[in-house]
């Protein structure tokens, strides 16, 4: 059946209605509604997606209920063994020396082959420079200090983890999807079978923890962040990242926007949001954090749901004009970024 307002069902079992926005409660009429199926086409499904006209935080109308959404990610992406996003060749070359020559000196991390003329090189191009930065999720000996315990909640397939324990972490991870918990495994990587609430990690303390492209996936995103606070030892670092929805990206794309995503993203909080949250929960020194170079390949998925599901786009040049512009923004500041990165701590 179709999903949108008004069905019941989808074609993976059964929808909720969701009456306000779920980030701030507002009934007021939505700013922007979008209608489209999931980023890959698999899926037959209609979703509507609502903007909040109060805190511009976008989230799914209707939604599918608790015991069906993991039928949702049986195709998932985070299923790949890959265990790094390295290219699959020219990992040798002069530009991949210079990169691992920064991440070596800036995160402890022990990349072969490497020249140290990198650290030099990107620390003085800005776009560049932030980009390798959020690569190593901004935890540098500087700002965070030595390594220790870090966990990474919704690890996926291990990437990150494997690039942190690289950095010298001792690392683990959570992770509901049993096929993206196998990927892990597969790679060596101590991950649990299960979300934050997970038994396993009563009584556990860390470091860091870390969250990527998690918070827009769960119902009760509030709950999320305390228990990230909880499991945190006091002084500890907090890592988020999530999509935009005031990113240049969106303003452009409109319903062809990669990081709608439904039915897999059920809130995507604003940045106001999101700091209230964290602060509301304890933390404190939040600082949202410059992205830098990064729009190319994700503007790249949206363009190809545009085409797939005819919706209109700019010109190809007006695209590459307003992507050289969104990148620059991204440099000089966190608000219009295809994503919110913020880094808070919990009080001594």
């Amino acid at each position: 059946m179709d999903s949108s307002e008004g069905a019941k069902s989808w074609s993976r079992g059964h929808l909720e209605p969701v009456a306000g926005c779920p980030a701030c409660g507002s009934k007021i009429a939505s700013q922007a509604t979008f209608f489209r199926r999931d980023n890959e086409g698999a899926m037959p499904d209609q979703w509507r997606m609502v903007q909040c006209a109060d805190c511009k935080s976008i989230w799914l109308d209707p939604r599918p209920d608790a015991p069906s959404l993991p039928r949702a990610y049986d195709s998932y992406f985070t299923h790949n063994t890959e265990s790094d996003d390295m290219p699959r060749t020219g990992a040798n070359g002069f530009a991949w020396k210079l990169i691992h020559g920064y991440l070596n000196r800036r995160f402890g991390m022990h990349r072969q082959p490497a020249s140290s003329w990198g650290y030099v090189i990107f620390s003085l191009i800005e776009p560049w420079r932030l980009k390798l930065d959020y690569y190593g999720r901004h935890l540098t000996r500087g700002r965070i200090g030595e390594p220790g315990r870090l966990l990474d909640i919704g690890c996926g397939n291990g990437a990150f983890l494997a690039r942190a324990a690289n950095m010298g972490w001792q690392v683990q991870g959570c992770e509901i999807d049993p096929k993206a918990v196998t990927a892990c495994r597969n790679i060596g990587i101590d991950v649990i079978e299960g979300d934050a609430f997970a038994p396993q990690l009563t009584g556990q303390t860390f470091d860091v923890i870390t969250m990527s492209h998690v918070i827009e996936h769960v119902h009760d995103q509030p709950a999320l962040l305390q228990r990230a606070y909880e499991l945190l030892r006091p002084g500890g670092w907090f890592w988020l990242a999530c999509p935009n929805p005031h990113s240049v990206g969106l303003s452009l794309s409109g319903t062809a926007w990669h990081a709608l995503h439904p039915p897999y993203h059920l809130c995507i909080p604003s940045q106001t949001i999101l700091i209230s949250w964290l602060k509301k929960k304890g933390f404190f020194d939040i600082r949202p954090l410059r992205r830098g170079s990064h729009v190319r390949n994700v503007w790249r998925i949206s363009q190809s749901i545009a085409q797939r599901e005819s919706i209109p786009l700019p010109s190809p040049g007006h695209l590459l004009f307003w992507r050289l512009i969104a990148d620059g923004l991204a440099t000089i500041t966190p608000g219009r970024a295809e994503e919110t990165v913020l880094l808070a701590r919990k009080p001594e």
